[in-house]
């Protein structure tokens, strides 16, 4: 059973998205075909995840958020929403393009108060959460 091609929605393209694209790399390999992108992104990738990332080696500092519509083809097999702000329009670009829409709502770590460790331990659950969705879907894929 082949992987699908896959691309990761949120809203701004600095955390989630980020951390599903390098993330389903980590997990099947650099061959993987995996993208991200944000509704709108944001102007520069998040530093917490940065940092956070790099703990499992995954380099995220050269990371660039662009939007959905500077996705380009080809088109993903798999859509992948991570932010419910972004489903409606990460659906729609699943329909256009004939691809598998999934929504997997994560907070979004940087709305998380506290001290730079209490922040730190946000982005880290969130990074675990965004694995284990993907291993949950790739054990489900597998028994099908």
């Amino acid at each position: 059973m082949s992987l699908p091609s896959v691309l990761f929605v949120c809203g701004r393209n600095a955390i989630r998205s980020p951390m599903g694209e390098a993330l389903w790399r980590e997990i099947f390999g650099e061959a993987a075909h995996a993208r991200s992108c944000g509704v709108i992104p944001a102007a520069f990738v998040d530093g917490f995840m940065v940092s956070v990332m790099m703990e499992g080696g995954e380099d995220l500092s050269d990371f660039s958020p662009i939007a959905l519509a500077g996705v380009g083809e080809p088109a993903a097999e798999l859509v992948v929403s991570l932010s419910t702000a972004a489903d409606r329009t990460a659906r729609e670009y699943a329909e256009r393009h004939n691809a598998e829409f999934l929504a997997w709502p994560i907070p979004d770590p940087s709305e998380t108060p506290g001290s730079r460790e209490d922040r730190l331990a946000a982005y880290r659950d969130t990074r675990e959460a965004i694995r284990k969705r993907i291993e949950d879907w790739n054990n489900t894929r597998k028994s099908a």
